[in-house]
């Protein structure tokens, strides 16, 4: 619909989660961090769908997921592309995801066609239903699960059971065993969709960050967290000025956040003039001139000599 606004509304447990304009050529959806429309739960897919903009509109395709994408009861099959048009539901996981060309302000689940009729269904789509609600714990940045294991007796079972025949579903017993290993191999299986963010300063666990200097060989000063991932994160350009004035000069810039100047002296060559203004007012913790006094010492050249101005 030309000049219409095109946007995605996706619902979790009947609240809204997210709004996304549909205004690039393609939209991936999956669990990986890089899809366009990342929904991270265990019954979603790495690459789940796309949704592709052609002339005729936006085409939902599945990718051949493993537990499928739902549109008004049915299972797309694999690759089989499908027209959006306005008001089109349709489901990914636990996810209820919306299809809408206006900018309305109506909360889609109120929508008379949002929220169709349960047909009845047979015994193998009431436990596929059933499973979409089961909850998954998402392991925090240090690896940990950030919520208690689930109970056995009031899960109604495990997300395994799909992969396995019909008539395996309906056994009390394996629903209840197989959420055994579900615990124990879920959060790894996160945590390998996310293992970047393990390498990754910014976001790795504390612990980690000592390991990541050690691959630079680099070594951390004696000062706040967020000061270390900042200058693990400009590491390799650091290096590429070791050694020299402007080198020094970021390195102190970067790791306390002021500029400093350096000057020769005229009357002691390979010594130099090192000042460091603190300005007045300077919000949160001010550095001290033994932590400048430290990265001076780690990251000046060896046979220059220096002389450290701190003012205040």
């Amino acid at each position: 619909m030309a000049g219409s606004l095109r946007q995605l509304v996706v619902l979790f447990q009947g609240e809204i989660i997210q709004r996304l304009s549909l205004t690039m050529d393609v939209l991936s959806i999956g669990r990986v961090p890089e899809s366009g429309l990342q929904l991270s739960h265990a019954m979603v897919s790495r690459h789940h769908a796309e949704v592709r903009m052609e002339p005729q509109g936006p085409i939902l395709t599945d990718l051949g997921s493993t537990h499928g994408t739902m549109v008004k009861g049915q299972r797309l099959l694999p690759n089989e592309p499908f027209l959006l048009v306005d008001g089109t539901l349709f489901s990914i996981g636990p996810y209820n995801l919306i299809y809408q060309t206006t900018e309305s302000v109506v909360h889609p689940l109120d929508q008379a066609d949002a929220q169709p009729p349960k047909p009845e269904l047979e015994s193998s789509q009431q436990n596929t239903q059933e499973l979409a609600l089961v909850p998954i714990y998402m392991p925090d940045r240090s690896g940990e699960p950030a919520s208690p294991p689930r109970s056995l007796e009031d899960d109604p079972g495990s997300i395994y059971l799909y992969n396995l025949p019909d008539t395996f579903r309906e056994n009390d017993f394996l629903r209840r065993f197989l959420l055994i290993f579900e615990d124990i191999w879920e959060p790894l299986e996160q945590r390998q969709d996310h293992i970047s963010m393990y390498f990754d300063p910014r976001t790795c666990p504390e612990s980690f960050l000592p390991w990541l200097a050690s691959w630079l060989g680099l070594v951390l000063p004696t000062y706040r967290l967020e000061v270390h991932r900042h200058l693990l994160t400009q590491a390799m350009d650091l290096y590429n000025w070791r050694g020299t004035r402007y080198g020094l000069i970021r390195m102190i810039e970067v790791c306390t956040g002021l500029t400093p100047e350096i000057l020769e002296i005229p009357a002691r060559p390979y010594v130099f003039l090192i000042r460091v203004t603190i300005p007045p007012g300077l919000s949160g913790e001010v550095p001290d001139r033994q932590l400048i006094e430290e990265l001076i010492q780690l990251h000046k050249p060896a046979h220059i000599g220096y002389l450290l101005e701190v003012n205040r």
